[in-house]
């Protein structure tokens, strides 16, 4: 991962930074012309890339949400949801990072406040490597 010293999100990947460079772009767009920013909006939908197209989720801080939202409401993959369950929590290593609620048919659930909990400690500790990292090369 290479660092931006500049960037105002410490700890986003190359990815992460360059999505919220797009997305910036985006808003821009819709501002000056929604019917273009609509066609490109159904454009990365039908090529696979939905991100590029936000839409608006509506989920209340207790409500459970499947793995597939919970990756959707904090922009990172499913796998990395999953990689968060199995994470102990970097301040209290006695519990996980992102604790399961329930199933959910074949799918596992999480509240919606502790992903985004989950989502803000996994920033913050990537952020502290980061400058531990950078303190070291000095």
């Amino acid at each position: 991962m290479s660092e931006n010293p500049k960037w105002p999100y410490a700890g986003d990947s190359e990815v992460e930074r360059a999505r919220k460079i797009a997305l910036m772009y985006r808003q821009h767009l819709r501002a000056q012309s929604p019917t273009i920013c609509d066609q490109l909006d159904r454009a990365a939908v039908e090529y696979g890339e939905a991100w590029a197209a936000p839409h608006v989720l509506r989920h209340e801080p207790d409500d459970a949400i499947t793995t597939a939202q919970a990756a959707e409401l904090v922009g990172v993959t499913p796998e990395m949801i999953r990689h968060w369950a199995r994470l102990p929590h970097p301040d209290d290593p006695t519990r996980p990072l992102l604790p399961r609620f329930r199933r959910r048919g074949r799918d596992m659930t999480y509240l919606v406040r502790n992903v985004e909990a989950a989502h803000e400690a996994y920033r913050r500790a990537q952020h502290a490597r980061a400058v531990a990292r950078s303190t070291k090369t000095l």
